[in-house]
C-alpha cells in the first residue's frame, strides 16, 4: 500500500505505532517504525523517515531483534540514498546485509542486494547490477518471497536493458510475465513492458512496441505510481515517434517532461527531453531540437561529475568495511558457528568489493578504481608527472551487431590482454566503458613518451583477432593528456584527454592525438559553428555552385558537379571544407545531403531543356549508410522529374570500405533505380583490386593529387588502365595547367574539369551546354 497510497498508508502505521507502544511491544514498536520510515520517504519527507528508521534500528537492538534490525539499517540507506549521500548509502545497505546473513534471513538479503543493485544502476555500473540483480534472485527463490522474486526478474529485465542486450531483455520478459500476472503484480507488470516496449523499438520492431503499450495501458493507468506512469508514458511518445505519429508523440513526451520536472525525476526528464529533440529534428524545428539535445548534454554533464564523486565515495566505504572486516575477523572466530558466519560474511564482502573495483569481462580495474588512481596520483603529481591514456575502438559496434555479443566480448577481452601486455608495469590498464579503455603512464621524463606508447598499443591493436572461426580486425583512437600539465583535478585530467580523442577520431580514427590547449578553444569554435549550422539549416542559408565537366575529346560540358556553399549572415561564403566536417560530426550532413539531392536534380532538370547533361552529386559515408538512403533519392528524382539517367552519385573509396558487403548491396539497390554511381578520389585509399570488381560503379574520378603529381603520366596511366580493365568511364579531376589537359587526352581520360576549364560559380553563370 505504501508505494500506491503513501497518504492512506501513513495514517495505518501511525496507528500500529501507538498501539504496539501501547502494549508495550518492543518488536512490534520497531516494526511499526520502520513502516512508518517508509511511508515518510515514500512522500519525501526524508528526514522525518530517517529519524523513524534511527529510532526503528534502536528499538529492534533493545529488543535483540536482528532481522528487524536489518530493516532498519536498509531503510537508512534508502533515505542516504534519496538524499544523495551514495557512500552512506552504500554502508548503511552493507551493514543490513550482514546482519541479515548473520541471522541467516534470506528475505532480509534479497531485499537489501536490490537496494545495492539499485545504487550500481544508477551509478551507471549495469553489468555490476546484472550480477547483483541475478544474487537478489537466488535468495528470494529460496526464500519462496513472490514479490521479492517478481522485483528481482524485472530488475534482471532492466540491467539488460541498460547494457542493451535487447534479445535477451525480450526473451527474459516473456518468460518472467507470467510468474508476475499469476500473483497479480500489477506495478512489475507495467514496469517489465515498459522495458520490453524500448527493446522492440531499438530493434526495428515499433509496431509490435505499440501493440504491447495498448495492451499494458489500462493496467498502467489503474495500478502504477505517478513516477512508473511518467515512464511509460515517454516509452509511449518514443513509440509514437519510431511509427511517424509526431504531433501525438510531442504532446505525451511534453506532458511527460513537465511531470518529471516537477516531481523531481531527472531520468525520466532526460529521456523525454531526448525523445522531443528527436520529435523536433524530424519535423524539421531544429532549433527545437538543438535546445532539448544541449539540455539533454548539461543533464548528462551534471550527472557525471555527481556520479565521480559518488562512486568515489561508494569504493571508500567497500575498502573501509573490507578493512573493518579483517580487524574484527580474529574474534568473530571464537566459535565454530561464529567462524563459519565470519567466513561467509569474508565471501560475500570480498565478492562485492571486487566487482565494484573489477570488470568482470577482462579483470581490469573498473572507472572507479581507475578514477581512484588517477586522484592518488594527482595528489603527488608534482613530484612524479604522468600521462593519461583514453582508448576508444572504432566502430565496435558493427562488430557486435555482426557476429553478436558474445563474439564482442571475447574480442574485448583480448584487447585487454593486447593492452596489458603491452603497457609497463608501473602503468595502470582499466576498462572504463562498454568499448573504452584508460591508461595511465608513469612519465620518463619527456612528453613524447606517452605518444609512442599510445602508437605502439595502436599497432599491437591492429593484428587480426580469431574468435570462434571469425577474423576480426580492430582499431583505436588515442587520446592523451598530461598531468600536471593539462589538469590538476581528476575531471579536467580526464576532459581534456577525452578532447584530445574526440581530435583523433575527427582525423579519421586509427590514430593518437596529444591535447593542447588550442583544442579547447576549438572545440568551442566547433560547437559555435555546429549552433550556426542548425540555424542555417532552418533559414536556408546554403546555395549550390556547379563545375562543368568536359568531354576530353570534343570539348565540350558534359555534365555538371554540385557543390554546396554556406552563406554566413556575418561571414560571408564559407567553403565546404569548413563546415562539412562539424556537420558530420554532429551528424547534420544528412538533412544537409538530402537537401543537396533535392536542389542539384531540380537544377539539372531545368538544363534538360536545351540540352541532356548529368548532374554529379557527393554522397558521404554517414549518409550513404543511412537504411533510407535509396528511397531518398528515389523521392528526388520524383519530385523533380529528373530522369535517373543523369544523375551521378559520387562516394568516396573510404566511404565504401567502412563495410564493403554492405555498401556494394547499396550500390545494387541504387543502380537498379537507373542512376550512376563514381568513385571519387580514386587512389587515395586503399581498396584492393578484388574489390574495385566487385563494387557496382560505373565511372572512377581520378584525384587531383594524381594529375598534379610529378609521376602524373605513370599514376593517371595505371588508373586508366585500371578503368578500362572493368569498363569504367575515367574522369581527371584538377586540371590547372595545359600540360595537365594534354596528359588527360594522351592516355585517354574521356572527361575531366578543374580551375583551367571552369571553376565553381552560381548556375546563371555556367557556360552554355
Amino acid at each position: 500500500m505504501i508505494p500506491t497510497d503513501p497518504a492512506a498508508a501513513l495514517i495505518l502505521v501511525q496507528e500500529a505505532h501507538e498501539l504496539a507502544s501501547q502494549v508495550r511491544d518492543a518488536r512490534g514498536t520497531a516494526r511499526a517504525l520502520i513502516l512508518l520510515g517508509g511511508a515518510l520517504l515514500a512522500q519525501g519527507e526524508i528526514q522525518g523517515a530517517r529519524l523513524a528508521f534511527a529510532q526503528g534500528r534502536e528499538t529492534a537492538v533493545a529488543a535483540e531483534d536482528g532481522v528487524t534490525e536489518a530493516r532498519a539499517l536498509n531503510g537508512l540507506g534508502l533515505v542516504a540514498r534519496a538524499d544523495g549521500q551514495y557512500g552512506d548509502a552504500m554502508e548503511h545497505h552493507l551493514a543490513s546485509l550482514h546482519a541479515a546473513q548473520a541471522y541467516g534471513d534470506e528475505v532480509g538479503q534479497a531485499r537489501t542486494l536490490g537496494n545495492i543493485g539499485a545504487l550500481q544502476s544508477e551509478l551507471g555500473d549495469h553489468e555490476l547490477a546484472l550480477h547483483t540483480y541475478r544474487e537478489m534472485q537466488q535468495f528470494a527463490t529460496r526464500a519462496k518471497h513472490v514479490p521479492l522474486q517478481s522485483a528481482a526478474g524485472v530488475n534482471v529485465v532492466f540491467a539488460l536493458h541498460e547494457l542493451e542486450r535487447h534479445g535477451d531483455v525480450i526473451g527474459t520478459a516473456q518468460a518472467h510475465l507470467p510468474f508476475i500476472r499469476a500473483h497479480g503484480l500489477h506495478q512489475h507488470e507495467v514496469v517489465l513492458h515498459v522495458n520490453v516496449m524500448a527493446s522492440l523499438v531499438a530493434t526495428g520492431q515499433a509496431e509490435q512496441a505499440a501493440q504491447v503499450g495498448a495492451q499494458c495501458l489500462p493496467v498502467a493507468e489503474q495500478y502504477a505510481t505517478r513516477e512508473q506512469l511518467t515512464h511509460f508514458r515517454i516509452t509511449q511518445g518514443q513509440v509514437l515517434l519510431e511509427t511517424g505519429q509526431l504531433s501525438e508523440a510531442q504532446a505525451l513526451l511534453e506532458r511527460a517532461l513537465e511531470e518529471a520536472r516537477r516531481c523531481g525525476w531527472v531520468p525520466q526528464e532526460r529521456l523525454a527531453l531526448g525523445h522531443l529533440s528527436d520529435v523536433h529534428a524530424r519535423q524539421g524545428r531544429w532549433e527545437q531540437a538543438y535546445a532539448h539535445g544541449r539540455a539533454v548534454q548539461a543533464l548528462d554533464g551534471a550527472r557525471r561529475v555527481q556520479d565521480l564523486d559518488r562512486k568515489a565515495r561508494v569504493l571508500s566505504v567497500q575498502l573501509h568495511t573490507e578493512m573493518l572486516h579483517r580487524e574484527s575477523q580474529a574474534e568473530r572466530a571464537r566459535t565454530a558457528e561464529l567462524a563459519q558466519m565470519a567466513e561467509h560474511l569474508a565471501a560475500a564482502q570480498h565478492h562485492l568489493v571486487e566487482q565494484l573495483r573489477h570488470d568482470l569481462l577482462t579483470g581490469l580495474p573498473g572507472r572507479a578504481q581507475f578514477q581512484a588512481e588517477l586522484d592518488r596520483r594527482l595528489a603527488v603529481a608534482g613530484d612524479d608527472p604522468f600521462s593519461v591514456l583514453f582508448i576508444d575502438l572504432d566502430r565496435f559496434a558493427v562488430v557486435n551487431d555482426a557476429l553478436g555479443h558474445d563474439v564482442g566480448d571475447r574480442v574485448l577481452q583480448q584487447v585487454a590482454r593486447r593492452l596489458r601486455a603491452t603497457v609497463p608495469d608501473s602503468g595502470v590498464v582499466a576498462r572504463t566503458g562498454g568499448d573504452e579503455f584508460s591508461v595511465i603512464l608513469r612519465s620518463l621524463g619527456e612528453p613524447g613518451h606517452a605518444t609512442r606508447v599510445a602508437h605502439k598499443l595502436r599497432t599491437g591493436l591492429t593484428a587480426p583477432i580469431e574468435v570462434d572461426g571469425h577474423v576480426v580486425h580492430v582499431t583505436a583512437s588515442f587520446g592523451v593528456a598530461l598531468a600536471p600539465r593539462d589538469g590538476v583535478d581528476v575531471i579536467t585530467v580526464q576532459k581534456h584527454a577525452d578532447i584530445a580523442l574526440h581530435r583523433a577520431k575527427q582525423a579519421g580514427r586509427n590514430g593518437v592525438q596529444t591535447f593542447d590547449l588550442a583544442m579547447g578553444s576549438e572545440t568551442a569554435a566547433q560547437l559555435a559553428l555546429e549552433r550556426d549550422l542548425r540555424a542555417a539549416l532552418t533559414r536556408g542559408e546554403f546555395l549550390l555552385h556547379y563545375q562543368p565537366v568536359f568531354d576530353v575529346s570534343s570539348g565540350l560540358v558534359t555534365g555538371f558537379e554540385a557543390l554546396i556553399r554556406w552563406a554566413h549572415p556575418t561571414q560571408g561564403l564559407i567553403s565546404p571544407g569548413t563546415f562539412i566536417p562539424v556537420a558530420e560530426e554532429a551528424a547534420l550532413i544528412v538533412p544537409l545531403g538530402t537537401w543537396v539531392l533535392h536542389e542539384a536534380c531540380r537544377q539539372a532538370t531545368l538544363w534538360q531543356v536545351s540540352r541532356a547533361v548529368t548532374m554529379s552529386v557527393n554522397v558521404s559515408a554517414l549518409q550513404f549508410e543511412q537504411p533510407d538512403f535509396v528511397k531518398t533519392v528515389r523521392e528526388a528524382l520524383r519530385s523533380t522529374g529528373l530522369p535517373p539517367g543523369q544523375l551521378i552519385l559520387e562516394l568516396t573509396e573510404s566511404a565504401v570500405l567502412r563495410d564493403p558487403d554492405a555498401a556494394v548491396a547499396q550500390l545494387r539497390d541504387l543502380r537498379a533505380l537507373g542512376i550512376r554511381i563514381a568513385l571519387d578520389d580514386f587512389g587515395t585509399g586503399h581498396s584492393s583490386l578484388s574489390l574495385l570488381r566487385r563494387l557496382p560503379i560505373d565511372a572512377l574520378k581520378i584525384d587531383r593529387s594524381f594529375v598534379q603529381d610529378a609521376a602524373a603520366e605513370v599514376m593517371v596511366g595505371v588508373a586508366v588502365t585500371l578503368a578500362r580493365a572493368f569498363s569504367l568511364h575515367v574522369v581527371a579531376e584538377g586540371i590547372e595547367t595545359e600540360g595537365q589537359r594534354a596528359l588527360a587526352q594522351a592516355l585517354g581520360c574521356d572527361g575531366m574539369q578543374g580551375y583551367l576549364l571552369a571553376r565553381p560559380a552560381p548556375a546563371d553563370e555556367m557556360p552554355p551546354c
